[in-house]
């Protein structure tokens, strides 16, 4: 029970500061599925993590990273709040929100999951 309220937590630390109170709780509810997940993963692989370390802050911590792009929403599925908080990343005049950053918001979550796993796999 704990460990899957970790789970959450761990999921919706890396948005927190950018996603609405309806993404948080999906984030730390689907957290708690990924840990649960990874968790009998690793036993049915007979990787010895006895306090679950691995699944709730790997493998909950990917889920959180990449839930950033996922539910960053602002007025619709093409507005991104980015590094603006809850306001949406304006264009270089500072006159309108720019679009179309979705794909490439998930696109630098993937590649960011990456290469903290190879960094620590080093």
């Amino acid at each position: 029970l704990c460990n899957g309220i970790l789970a959450g937590l761990v999921s919706i630390t890396a948005g927190c500061g950018n996603m609405e109170c309806g993404s948080a709780v999906a984030t730390g509810f689907v957290g708690g599925l990924v840990y649960q997940g990874s968790s009998l993963l690793l036993q049915k692989l007979k990787i010895d993590d006895p306090v679950d370390a691995a699944p709730v802050h790997g493998f909950c911590g990917i889920w959180g990273v990449l839930a950033c792009g996922f539910f960053d929403w602002g007025k619709g599925f093409d507005h991104y709040h980015g590094w603006s908080g809850f306001g949406c990343m304006m264009n270089t005049a500072g006159t309108a929100c720019q679009t179309g950053y979705g794909g490439s918001a998930i696109g630098a979550q993937f590649i960011l999951c990456i290469w903290v796993i190879l960094w620590s796999g080093s």
